[in-house]
């Protein structure tokens, strides 16, 4: 089974499944939508594929920044490598979770990216570090004593849609798809087959001028 696993992500990472062949293949699959709003996009780094660790941040004025870094530095240091972390926040989207030094911590950590439904910050240092960050945008002030961390790993609303906890996270330059755990073993066979046929439609589109000869 862990063998399987192993060549599943393989495929993966070897075949560079997009965002939009994910989301194709979770539609045809479960019938709904698969992919985050375009209010979360890519803000430094690149795109990355993983399996999420979530965090679930709640308003609370009278919150303890310090508890809350503590838990965040916990979740980091605590998810395995590759791991993609999601965190969302249920009210003011305009505070930052993560800045540099988080960032720092997760590269270190082998951590895949960060997807915030909420914001970030220190962006010259996020793209110096390259480390891969899709937020809906920056803000100076962080979220630290206004809000609290309610809960880990548990399933989120991120985005638009539900991201649970060893869900797969696929991201790029055209956004972020999510793949469910019990059936990504099928996402990836349907995503590789509809991907191949459309680079195979590409060329003959610019060769014959037309969709329909091609």
């Amino acid at each position: 089974m862990k063998l399987m696993i192993f060549l599943l992500v393989l495929s993966v990472e070897g075949a560079e499944l997009s965002s939009s062949a994910v989301s194709e293949a979770v539609e045809q699959l479960i019938g709904h939508r698969a992919h985050m709003s375009n209010d979360i996009h890519l803000l430094a780094g690149a795109g990355f594929t993983g399996p999420a660790v979530t965090m679930r941040l709640v308003r609370d004025e009278k919150a303890s920044g310090i508890e809350a870094g503590l838990i965040a530095i916990k979740l980091l240091e605590g998810s395995p490598a590759g791991s993609v972390v999601v965190a969302t926040l249920d009210d003011d989207k305009a505070f930052a979770v993560f800045g540099s030094t988080f960032a720092a911590l997760a590269k270190a950590r082998h951590l895949a990216g960060f997807v915030v439904d909420g914001s970030v910050r220190d962006l010259v240092d996020l793209k110096r570090l390259a480390f891969p960050t899709f937020a809906r945008g920056t803000v100076p002030g962080s979220a630290g004593g206004h809000y609290r961390i309610d809960a880990t790993n548990v399933p989120v609303q991120c985005g638009g849609i539900e991201v649970r906890p060893g869900d797969h996270v696929v991201a790029d330059e055209d956004g972020i798809a999510v793949a469910p755990k019990e059936r990504y073993a099928e996402v990836v066979v349907i995503a590789e087959k509809w991907q191949s046929a459309k680079q195979a439609l590409l060329p003959l589109i610019e060769k014959t001028g037309s969709y329909i000869k091609a």
